[in-house]
């Protein structure tokens, strides 16, 4: 019997996801960024050492070039690190060449200031170019985690649907590049911080115990009836890593060890999950 699987995940975006989602450089929002970078990433990177848990943490070139210490903390602490844009950007928006050359960027200063090759991928903000997996598998990374087509079983990705509004949609062949599926579900951010910047105002959830009993339940919900499952949680440093909000943290870690879980990178969920499919 295999054990379920927790990758606990963390998208280090700092000052990017201002910038490059929100559209924002002001001091205001610049000093979250700070935050996370400053106080909140130290205050999770010790809390993982004290339950001996490594992570996997998706960074945002232009914040390892701003950060390079912390990042070069979480490398030195064993964590995985995996690529997430250059500024924030994204893909949607981009054209081909442009996606290439943010992909580029965004490769050139992980190996640059950490000298990391990732072999996972996530998108800002969970969402893709119709081109986004060719080039993924071209630039050879090993998964993406950006797509919700299951809660906690791994598949392969595909490219070339052809999306028609009148009749079936034709889904295109699958790639060597596997998916670790994510949901806004199990992702901090939205429902724990707060944005005014018009048109994409989030609202901050109040009820942050009443969201924490959600993430319980989904995973006592897979060590129940998918036990061979992978549970893959988004955190964000400055969503997460906030005062009393990192106990919500430290709670889903000692659920998953009262479950006999093992904590694993996505890498080595995804080196386990192939080794199951070729046998």
């Amino acid at each position: 019997m295999s054990k379920p699987t927790v990758c606990l995940t963390f998208d280090f975006d700092a000052i990017s996801v201002w910038i490059g989602s929100f559209g924002v450089s002001t001091p205001t929002y610049v000093s979250r960024g700070e935050f996370a970078a400053n106080v909140a990433t130290p205050r999770i990177l010790d809390l993982l050492e004290r339950e001996g848990v490594t992570s996997t943490w998706y960074i945002p070139g232009l914040d390892v070039d701003t950060y390079p210490e912390v990042c070069r903390r979480i490398r030195d602490a064993g964590h995985e690190i995996g690529h997430h844009g250059y500024a924030h950007e994204g893909p949607t928006s981009l054209e081909e060449p442009a996606e290439r050359e943010v992909l580029e960027r965004g490769l050139d200063a992980l190996d640059r200031v950490l000298g990391v090759r990732p072999a996972g991928y996530r998108s800002p903000a969970f969402d893709l170019s119709p081109n986004s997996t060719r080039l993924l598998a071209e630039y050879g990374f090993r998964y993406d985690s950006s797509m919700m087509g299951h809660d906690f079983e791994l598949y392969r990705c595909r490219t070339g649907d052809v999306i028609h509004t009148d009749r079936a949609i034709e889904f295109g062949p699958e790639l060597d590049l596997v998916e670790v599926p994510v949901s806004w579900t199990l992702d901090d951010f939205p429902f724990m911080e707060f944005a005014l910047v018009p048109p994409m105002i989030v609202p901050a959830s109040t009820d942050v115990e009443g969201l924490a009993n959600r993430w319980l339940s989904d995973l006592d919900f897979m060590v129940e009836h998918v036990p061979h499952g992978v549970f893959t949680q988004t955190f964000h440093p400055q969503s997460i890593g906030r005062a009393g909000r990192i106990r919500i943290l430290e709670r889903i870690i000692h659920r998953a060890k009262d479950h006999g879980a093992r904590f694993a990178t996505v890498n080595e969920a995804v080196g386990s999950w192939a080794a199951r499919a070729a046998a």
